[in-house]
C-alpha cells in the first residue's frame, strides 16, 4: 500500500509493524519515509502528567502534499486518522516551518506510563521510578530494521520534575531532556532528578521516628530500673 506525496516524488510506503508499535500510544500514523516521530512526556511531582506522540512533516513534504490533485481538500494530518485507532484525535500544529500531527494522553501514574512506553514494540522500559527524593528514568529505545520494515528518526523529550541528576541526554532545555536516535541505532535513555520527597515516604519516615523514639524511651525506662 503507498501514498503519493506529489508528482515529482516517489510513492512512499506503509510501514505497518512500525505503526502498530505506537497503537497504545493513540499514536498510529501513515509515516512518511522522509518524516520524524517526537515523543513528548512532562513528569510532575506525583508522578502524572501528559504523553504527546508527534508524526512531523517539514515544509516542502506538506507541500508537495497539498500539489497533488488526490489530497484536495485534505490535511496532511487527515491520512493518519484512517489508520488510527477510533479514539485517536490527530490536531495539526506549525513549529518552525514543520507541522506536527499531534495526539495527547494523559496519564495518572508512572505505572500508568509505563503501560503506554511497554506498548511501544521498539521500546523496553528499564526503570521508571520515583521515591525517596529521586525521579529515575531509563529506557531503551531500539530503531533498528525489523522484519524488512525500516524505521524513521526518532526524537524523545523528557520534560521531568524537580533538580535535573545524572543523564545522558543529547540536548538540555531548562527541565527538558532531548535524546535524537536515527534508524539502525540502539540506545538507552537515562535521566535522573532530585524531588520532593512524597507523602506516603514522609509518613514513613515519621513513623520509623516515631517508633525508634518509642523504643528508645522503653530502654531508658528499663535501664534506669
Amino acid at each position: 500500500m503507498g501514498f503519493t506525496l506529489g508528482p515529482a516524488n516517489a510513492t512512499y510506503k506503509m510501514k505497518p509493524k512500525f505503526l502498530r508499535a505506537y497503537l497504545s500510544l493513540a499514536f498510529t500514523a501513515l509515516l512518511l519515509s522522509a518524516c520524524r516521530v517526537v515523543v513528548e512526556t512532562e513528569i510532575d511531582q506525583d508522578g502524572s502528567d501528559i504523553l504527546r506522540s508527534s508524526v512531523v512533516f517539514s515544509a516542502e513534504e506538506k507541500a508537495n502534499f497539498e500539489a497533488s490533485p488526490e489530497n484536495a481538500g485534505k490535511s496532511v494530518c487527515d491520512n493518519l486518522k484512517q489508520d488510527a485507532h477510533v479514539d485517536a484525535e490527530f490536531v495539526e500544529e506549525t513549529h518552525d516551518g514543520e507541522t506536527f500531527c499531534t495526539t495527547v494522553r494523559e496519564f495518572g501514574s508512572l505505572d500508568e506510563l509505563r503501560g503506554y512506553y511497554a506498548g511501544i514494540g521498539t521500546v523496553k522500559v528499564n526503570e521508571l521510578k520515583m521515591g525517596f527524593g529521586k525521579f529515575v528514568f531509563d529506557l531503551q529505545v531500539d530503531l533498528t530494521p525489523k522484519d524488512g520494515n525500516e524505521p524513521v528518526p526518532s526524537e524523545w523529550r523528557l520534560t521531568v520534575p524537580g533538580e535535573i541528576g545524572n543523564n545522558n541526554a543529547d540536548v538540555i532545555e531548562g527541565q527538558t531532556l532531548i535524546w535524537k536516535i536515527e534508524p539502525g541505532q540502539t540506545r538507552t535513555l537515562h535521566a535522573e532528578s532530585a524531588v520532593d520527597l512524597d507523602a506516603m515516604t514522609l509518613v514513613l519516615i515519621g513513623g520509623a521516628i516515631l517508633l525508634a523514639g518509642i523504643l528508645i524511651g522503653v530502654l531508658v525506662t528499663r535501664f534506669r530500673r
